[in-house]
């Protein structure tokens, strides 16, 4: 039976049992029981225990001050028992006794104890109450050396709890903090720690204040706290009185070297190491002039602080950073010398695999994002290092290695075989076996074209081979025999040549043809100057029958007079739109702005014709710029914006007057649509409605401005749900207008209101950009397309589920298949411009799914999780991906017939399904594809309930190969389960990684 000796009365104890009472009863035996060389309990276990014997009493409350540091109370009169101030008297005077060594503090004290150490700290140094972190400030100058070590050390506390905090931030079920040796649960309210989290990082640039004007002060003369220095309370004690006398003397550069080894792993946490550097080197220098053996404030060890110098690039005598510390040191300077410390170690083999392929992945994510900019061959060169790594070790080799050597094609071989002529001479012959073997493997395949004879060309290579397996290189290396006809070898083929004359006629049509051909406007001048005087009667615009004008622009060139003015303004014209459909804006627009400027030159005539065609071809370069930035989205390198819309508006308002030439309607549609997608919203909300194409612009524009102000806390105005609703019905009518502007006489028909309002939503949505507009198109189609599928398991994931209704009538008017393939195309658009969207990407996981499309959906899930884990190198978050998306890609894994991945992913579940573990484990035998036979997977499970299944289903199948690879795997667990929660939860985050890493090569790469 367990004795709790500072609890009396759990058992019969023995005479040397020393009861907690009689520590305040004679204060001699504190330091005699802490003075034994292991002392049972030890010295924290004690500090808890004094701290909890009065915890129902409410001055041992924790108490956290948010606002402002000065609106403190010093002078607030201690209601506190004669009890309850020896007891926390007692407290420090063990933590005095530990030197107020803050590692083991940290380590061994729950936070609230923590800081409830300090406040009593406070109070027996100023004899005044401070709510943490509610310091108050204090002259440096013009402290006493008992309150300079605690403002020193609650400072120091302050920004290492929130390193603590960052180091080991674990989510814990359990609420109660048991103290090995005690019976006392120690109770920690839900999001207590969280909470003061927060409040420590509010007000963290205080400490950083105090802490720099501590080491900016001059001849400071520090003291440290005793044993000694607490004096305990008797029976005749009247007021709390210590002995500021007995305290010791340290040397300032110990005082200020501990100081700065604490900021710099502030900084380094917050990875400005820059400011990290300049804190490690004076901790450094210091350090060095302090003799370890009496040190007794600081307590910053060696190995350490070289570990913050090689992270801060600060030199270290007789320590050379090894091949994983380079590794490191080159991802953060932009991947320089990454190839040579790559080669190195696939000699040594020191760096951990999952660091090369976290680089791999890294890198290969930055590339296809356009977040990183590197060698053309940079990543196909680590790719076969890697490789390479794989082959020595003798690794099972999960990726598509070969495909991408392939698709590289001559160059990947030469890279390939680089990689491998960096190791031949510094491996062990069984090394040299593993290489042979393997290209062997390549060669007998047949998958690399020109593997085999690139191989016969390296002497190097060929030393790794008998005669055997050479005579079968040289087999697939041989080319195929094959007879060519003579003829096709001689080019003689016996036809005289014959001479042609040149006719004039013919001449005409070669220019004809270099004119259709030739995008520079002055020699489209000078070939029409040249046509027209050989034939002035000809209009040269109907020389090519693809030259076709929208019909404003055609009707008012061709009322032109016949010649060289309106042939040009024409081919001007058609070639501009040509170049626009080639997505060559900037030729078409010099293209229009030269013919601006001609069309401007004659119409100072007065030419009211001109005048109009002259405004006509400014529109065009308002379409074209449009065209430019909807293509090359986001604009902001490509032309002022905030111009462009003053242009658009400038547009618009051409409606409203009568005097002017009024813009085509495509023109006008572009200019409604570029303002919205730049959030130009209360703009548009007061455009007159009467024209189909500014209606749902509008209405989109109200729930736009709606999402802004209230954050989507209240329902969205109908008008783009029921426009939306018109569209994809059969045989309904379009909503009617509302507002007083609207015009819905009898003169419009009921069918071309309908046709105009499809084509004004459909062009619409196509032509979306910004990121708040597309959410509003795509809720509305997601939940109009759940109300109609109305199956649960089929729902797609909505940001706004509550903004719409519920249920429609009528739903045999609508076609689900058709809003749901709309809804891909339109998510495709998002995405293409916001590919780490986690949202729409998890949404295009749900659409594939919904739509039977389970490869696809697995891609779109995995993708949504590597950008919301940062590439898998933080936890992925619940918020974000949770068990419906776990459970749906279960359940693609299950239809792929892959049913080992679907088993590790069970394990992703919140509450693990175990019953859905054992039903995919078991899977159907008669359609259990050789697919799923990724045995590497295995090691992905650490649930131990699963592998003794996985070990009774293959005992029962006969399956001894996989039988002893889950043996093998929970005997790996159970070699770890001494370890505590927090290492085994790291563990099995680890394990998620790597298995989602896989899953991504296999379903994104």
């Amino acid at each position: 039976m367990d004795v709790d000796l500072l609890r009396p009365g759990t058992v019969p104890i023995s005479p040397d049992t020393i009861l907690w009472f009689e520590f305040l009863l004679n204060p001699s035996l504190l330091q005699k029981h802490l003075s034994k060389p292991s002392p049972d309990p030890p010295a924290t276990d004690l500090i808890i225990k004094f701290m909890t014997i009065n915890c129902d009493q409410k001055d041992y409350d924790v108490k956290l001050q948010d606002g402002d540091l000065n609106d403190v109370k010093p002078n607030v009169i201690s209601k506190w028992s004669h009890k309850g101030l020896a007891l926390k008297i007692l407290s420090l005077k063990v933590a005095a006794y530990l030197n107020w060594d803050l590692d083991i503090l940290e380590k061994r004290l729950p936070l609230q104890m923590q800081l409830t150490l300090l406040q009593d700290l406070f109070f027996i140094t100023t004899d005044t109450i401070v709510e943490v972190p509610a310091v108050p400030e204090y002259s440096l100058r013009s402290v006493s050396d008992e309150l300079l070590f605690t403002i020193v050390l609650y400072h120091r506390w302050h920004l290492r709890a929130i390193v603590h905090r960052a180091l080991y931030n674990k989510q814990s079920k359990q609420h109660f903090h048991h103290t090995p040796g005690l019976q006392e649960s120690i109770y920690v309210p839900v999001g207590f720690i969280d909470d003061v989290t927060r409040k420590l990082e509010a007000n963290v640039s205080n400490s950083i204040r105090v802490l720099n004007a501590v080491l900016q002060t001059t001849d400071l003369k520090p003291k440290v706290l005793s044993f000694d220095t607490f004096q305990m309370l008797t029976e005749d004690s009247t007021e709390v009185k210590q002995n500021w006398e007995n305290m010791h003397v340290i040397t300032e550069d110990e005082f200020k070297c501990q100081i700065h080894y604490d900021l710099g792993m502030f900084y380094i946490l917050k990875e400005e190491y820059h400011v990290a550097k300049h804190h490690i080197c004076q901790a450094k220098e210091l350090f060095l002039k302090l003799d370890p053996s009496k040190m007794l404030y600081c307590k910053v060890k060696k190995e350490y602080l070289d570990g913050c110098c090689l992270a801060c690039d600060v030199p270290v005598e007789g320590i050379k950073p090894g091949l994983t510390q380079q590794l490191h040191s080159a991802i953060k300077d932009q991947y320089a010398n990454i190839l040579q410390i790559l080669q190195a170690d696939n000699v040594t083999r020191e760096i951990p695999q999952v660091y090369r392929d976290n680089l791999e992945l890294d890198i290969q994510g930055g590339v296809v994002n356009r977040k990183l900019i590197v060698a053309r061959d940079l990543l196909l060169q680590i790719q076969c290092l890697n490789f390479v790594r794989k082959v020595l070790e003798n690794d099972v080799i999960v990726g598509d290695y070969i495909a991408e050597i392939k698709i590289a094609g001559t160059k990947g071989l030469d890279i390939l075989f680089w990689a491998f002529g960096n190791v031949l001479e510094k491996v062990t012959e069984e090394d040299k076996t593993r290489i042979s073997r393997y290209l062997l493997y390549l060669v007998l395949m047949g998958d690399i074209e020109g593997l085999a004879s690139k191989i016969l060309s390296d002497p190097k290579l060929v030393s790794l081979f008998d005669e055997e397996e050479l005579q079968e290189l040289k087999k697939k290396a041989a080319p195929a025999e094959c007879d060519l006809p003579e003829l096709l070898t001689n080019n003689d083929w016996g036809i005289p040549l014959v001479t042609y004359t040149q006719n004039p006629r013919l001449d005409i049509f070669q220019m004809e043809q270099r004119l259709i051909l030739t995008y520079d406007p002055e020699k489209i001048r000078e070939m029409l100057m040249y046509l027209v005087s050989k034939n002035p009667t000809k209009p040269l615009w109907r020389v090519n029958s693809c030259w076709e004008l929208p019909i404003p622009l055609q009707s008012v060139v061709v009322s032109l007079p016949q010649g060289f003015l309106q042939d040009y303004s024409y081919l001007l014209l058609a070639k501009s739109r040509e170049l626009v459909s080639r997505k060559d804006f900037v030729g078409a627009r010099e293209m229009l702005t030269v013919l601006a400027k001609e069309v401007e030159q004659h119409s100072q005539t007065g030419n009211t014709l001109l005048f109009k065609l002259e405004k006509l071809v400014k529109w065009e370069l308002l379409l074209v710029d449009i065209w430019h930035c909807l293509y090359a989205w986001p604009p902001n390198n490509i032309c002022d914006t905030k111009a462009l819309v003053e242009q658009c508006k400038q547009c618009l308002g051409a409606l409203q007057a009568t005097d002017q030439v009024i813009p085509r309607q495509e023109i006008i549609e572009y200019c409604t649509v570029f303002m919205l997608n730049m959030a130009e919203w209360e703009y548009l909300t007061t455009l007159e409605k009467r024209w189909s194409y500014s209606e749902f612009i509008a209405a989109v524009s109200t729930v736009c401005q709606d999402i802004e102000k209230y954050k989507g806390g209240r329902k969205f105005p109908r008008e783009a749900w029921d426009m939306v609703l018109a569209v994809f019905g059969t045989g309904r009518e379009p909503p009617q207008k509302r507002g007083s502007s609207s015009s819905s006489g009898s003169g419009t028909s009921a069918g071309n209101s309908s046709r105009d309002a499809i084509a004004s939503v459909t062009g619409s949505l196509t032509r979306l950009r910004e990121s708040t507009v597309l959410t509003v198109a795509i809720s509305l189609l997601e939940r109009l397309h759940n109300v109609l599928r109305d199956d649960s398991n089929f729902e797609l994931h909505t940001q706004y589920p509550s903004l719409r209704p519920a249920s429609l009538p009528n739903l045999n008017s609508y076609n689900a298949r058709t809003i749901g393939e709309f809804l891909f195309q339109l998510l495709l658009q998002a995405l293409k411009y916001y590919p780490s969207n986690v949202s729409w990407l998890r949404l295009m996981g749900d659409l594939n799914f919904a739509l039977g499309y389970y490869e696809s959906a697995m891609k779109y899930y995995l993708e949504a999780t590597m950008v919301a884990s940062d590439l898998f190198s933080q936890p992925v978050p619940r918020n974000l991906i949770d068990d419906l998306v776990y459970r749906r890609m279960i359940k693609c894994c299950a239809h792929l017939l892959c049913y080992t991945q679907a088993v590790v992913l069970c394990q992703f579940l919140e509450e693990v399904d175990y019953s859905l573990a054992f039903k995919m484990a078991a899977g159907d035998q008669k359609n259990c594809a050789p697919a799923d036979a990724m045995d590497a997977y295995y090691y992905c499970i650490w649930d131990t309930t699963i592998l003794e299944y996985l070990i009774h289903l293959h005992t029962k199948r006969g399956e001894h190969h996989r039988k002893q690879l889950a043996i093998k795997v929970i005997g790996l667990l159970e070699l770890n389960s001494n370890n505590n929660e927090e290492i085994q939860r790291e563990a099995a985050n680890i394990r998620k990684a790597k298995f989602l890493r896989a899953l991504a090569k296999q379903y994104v790469y």
